[in-house]
């Protein structure tokens, strides 16, 4: 993690910790399960490394002089925050995954609480609340944002950008889902739209813009975020595809194999398909989404892509499109040392091992 989110994490947790704990009195006023999701809210919160938060505050202060953030510009970014860890809470349950951030998902939680107190099925419960609690933090972020003390036309602005955004994660939350339900392998123009659209735009453009919108930089500038955010959050994905195969638990957070178990239709897959023939390829088909891979059958498939070639072609791709990333950073009307942390982050998103 580059060391400008490692120096603004603190600031943005703290706003978390503050805007969640504002709340506990209010929820609690509903039934005990509003303070407790605040709190799972905030340990949740907080192991993540902040990124987008990050981001935000990285594009306002590209577009305000290097002024420090203000209190809306960090409630901003803890909206945002809250917004990621919601995504990620429902994520986890349509991909069955139990491990996040190196601990306990939050339905799986949720479930072992059920189990504790004697639910009826307690994978259910856990399965439920874990929707309910996404469902909050999505709505609780909105109310932030549309309480932040700003220009009207602005925060009207910033609005409609969350939302425009967040409809298209959804929309191909939807695709990925489709990809691992149905036998047809998709082109690799197809998996490269769903990247841009369910990550990278999320991840890096979005919190770009927002930042420079609320420090109220120029249509233009705002467009070369947005391409910027595109290619850096490609690469972040492709990365995040070939950790999620060769990458380890202690690196990663999650199970080893977790996206072959899965069936993800990753650009890797689709490389690794197109690079085999015969009985080779049925028998990869065949561990593809299959629950319970063994750690053999993880190698197997792990020695099949380098063979293909198709990790080359991946490395290929990200050294592509992070040429592009930094001819736009070398665009952009900020300062030089703006300039240099963008340069960096283009290179750690690369380089990156977790």
């Amino acid at each position: 993690m580059h060391r400008y989110f490692t120096r603004r994490k603190p600031s943005i947790a703290r706003e978390l910790r503050s805007l969640l704990g504002s709340r506990r009195g209010d929820f609690g006023r509903v039934n005990a399960w509003g303070p407790d999701l605040g709190a799972r809210l905030v340990d949740f919160s907080l192991r993540g490394k902040m990124v987008r938060g990050g981001l935000l505050l990285l594009g306002h202060e590209m577009y305000s002089d290097g002024k420090t953030a203000s209190r809306p510009v960090l409630r901003a970014a803890a909206a945002i925050e809250i917004i990621h860890s919601s995504l990620l809470i429902h994520d986890d349950i349509m991909d069955n995954d139990r491990l996040r951030r190196g601990g306990r998902t939050i339905y799986v939680q949720y479930e072992q609480a059920g189990r504790r107190a004697r639910a009826a099925d307690p994978a259910a419960f856990g399965r439920s609340m874990g929707i309910c609690a996404g469902d909050v933090g999505y709505f609780l972020a909105w109310e932030i944002l549309s309480g932040l003390a700003m220009d009207a036309r602005r925060k009207a602005s910033l609005l409609a950008l969350v939302s425009r955004e967040l409809s298209y994660v959804g929309l191909a939350q939807m695709q990925d889902v489709a990809f691992s339900a149905f036998p047809r392998v998709p082109s690799r123009e197809d998996v490269l739209a769903l990247y841009m659209y369910k990550t990278a735009r999320y991840t890096f453009a979005l919190p770009l813009m927002a930042g420079a919108l609320i420090a109220g930089a120029s249509d233009g500038e705002r467009r070369k975020l947005c391409d910027l955010g595109e290619r850096l959050g490609v690469v972040f994905q492709l990365r995040d595809d070939e950790l999620g195969v060769f990458g380890s638990e202690a690196e990663t957070g999650k199970p080893v194999g977790s996206d072959i178990r899965e069936g993800k239709k990753t650009l890797l897959y689709l490389e690794l398909i197109r690079g085999t023939r015969g009985a080779e390829r049925r028998r990869l088909e065949e561990l593809f989404g299959k629950p319970d891979l063994s750690a053999s059958e993880s190698r197997r498939v792990r020695e099949a892509i380098e063979r293909a070639g198709a990790r080359g072609t991946l490395e290929k791709l990200m050294e592509g499109l992070a040429g592009e990333a930094r001819r736009i950073i070398g665009s952009l009307a900020v300062s030089k040392e703006h300039a240099r942390v963008l340069m960096e982050i283009c290179e750690q998103s690369l380089d990156r091992k977790r």
